[in-house]
C-alpha cells in the first residue's frame, strides 16, 4: 500500500465490511508519521499512538457522508460564531483539505496525509471540485484560482490521501470515472488466519471460510463477512457467549439486510440454522450454537447449497 501511495499519491482500500480497511489506513498513517514501531504492539499502545497522531499537524481523518460538501473540504462561507453583532455573519473558512495543504506547503520535507473513511458515501465530484485534477502527481504545485474566494491554490507534492470504501455498499464501478483514474485501488479481503481458533467443537476459521464461500456463491464476493466480526479486542472470539453475540447480533442482521427479505436466499446461506416454516434464523442458546454451526459448516455434511 505504501508503494502504491508513493507511486500514485492516492489509494482507495476496498472490500467487504469488517476486513480492517480503516485499521490498515491508520497503520499506514502511523508508518508515514514515523510510528511504525507501535504496529506490532498491543491494542492500547496502538490506540494511544493513533490518538496522538490525529491530534498532531501531519495527519487528518474524516468520514464522508451525503451532506459533506466542497465548503467543508476546500473553502466556503460559514457562520462566524465569534461575531457579536445582530443577525447572521458569514466568514470565508478554509476546509479540511485546504488547511492540510497549507501546512504541507510550509513543511515540504515532511509527508502530510488525509485518511477519508467511507469515501464512497460522499459526492466525490462535488467535494473535490476542481481539485480532482490537482491530485495527479505531475500536476502538484500547479496553481488554480478557487471559484469562491478567487485565491490561488495548489496541492503540494508531499500530500497523500488514503480512502476506504465498503464494496457491499457501492462497487468501484459506481465511482466517478475521473475519481477512479486518480486513485490506486487495493483490495482488502477477509482473512481466515485472523480468526484462527476454536469455540467448543467449532473451528472458527473453517466456519468463517465456509460461510463466505456460500455468501460468494449466492450473493457475490463484495458481500462476504469480514474477520472483524469474529474478533474481540483484536483476538479471535473464544467463548460460546461471544460467538452467540457476534452471530445473532451482527452477522445475521447483516445477512438479512443483504438478502432483502428473501427467505429462500437466507436459507441457502445459513442452511439448517433457518426455520423452514417461518424463514427466520433460529435463536438458540450459546452452548447449542457452536454445535449447530460446526454441524452445518464444518462437518463435511452437504448444506442446502450443495
Amino acid at each position: 500500500m505504501l508503494d502504491a501511495l508513493e507511486r500514485k499519491g492516492q489509494v482507495i482500500l476496498h472490500g467487504p465490511p469488517g476486513t480492517g480497511k480503516t485499521r490498515l489506513a491508520l497503520g499506514a498513517a502511523l508508518a508515514l508519521d514515523g510510528r511504525a514501531d507501535v504496529l506490532g504492539g498491543d491494542a492500547r499502545q496502538r490506540a494511544e499512538a493513533q490518538a496522538e497522531m490525529l491530534h498532531g499537524d501531519r495527519v487528518r481523518m474524516v468520514t464522508f457522508h451525503p451532506s459533506y460538501g466542497y465548503e467543508d473540504f476546500v473553502e466556503g462561507f460559514k457562520p462566524d460564531l465569534s461575531a457579536t453583532g445582530p443577525g447572521l455573519t458569514l466568514a470565508l473558512t478554509d476546509g479540511l483539505f485546504h488547511d492540510l495543504c497549507s501546512r504541507a506547503a510550509a513543511h515540504p520535507d515532511q509527508t502530510f496525509l488525509l485518511v477519508v473513511d467511507e469515501i464512497n458515501r460522499g459526492d466525490l465530484p462535488r467535494i473535490f471540485g476542481e481539485l480532482i485534477t490537482l491530485l495527479e502527481l505531475d500536476k502538484r504545485n500547479l496553481p488554480v484560482a478557487l471559484p469562491v474566494s478567487k485565491r490561488r491554490f495548489s496541492v503540494p507534492p508531499n500530500v497523500r490521501v488514503i480512502g476506504t470504501m465498503n464494496t457491499a455498499d457501492r462497487s468501484i464501478s459506481h465511482l466517478d470515472a475521473a475519481v477512479r483514474r486518480r486513485f490506486a485501488f487495493l483490495p482488502v479481503g477477509p482473512d481466515p488466519d485472523a480468526v484462527s481458533g476454536t469455540v467448543g467443537p467449532l473451528d472458527l476459521a473453517a466456519f468463517f471460510e465456509s460461510l463466505n464461500t456460500r455468501i460468494t456463491r449466492h450473493l457475490d464476493a463484495d458481500h462476504q463477512i469480514g474477520h472483524a466480526y469474529l474478533l474481540r479486542d483484536g483476538e479471535p472470539i473464544a467463548t460460546e457467549e461471544d460467538l452467540a453475540a457476534a452471530f445473532h447480533h451482527e452477522v445475521i442482521p447483516l445477512l438479512e439486510d443483504y438478502c432483502l427479505g428473501r427467505a429462500e436466499l437466507l436459507h441457502r446461506i445459513l442452511g439448517r440454522l433457518v426455520d423452514a416454516e417461518t424463514g427466520r434464523p433460529l435463536l438458540m442458546p450459546p452452548q447449542d450454537l457452536a454445535d449447530a454451526l460446526a454441524t452445518e459448516f464444518t462437518s463435511g455434511v452437504p448444506g442446502p447449497d450443495a
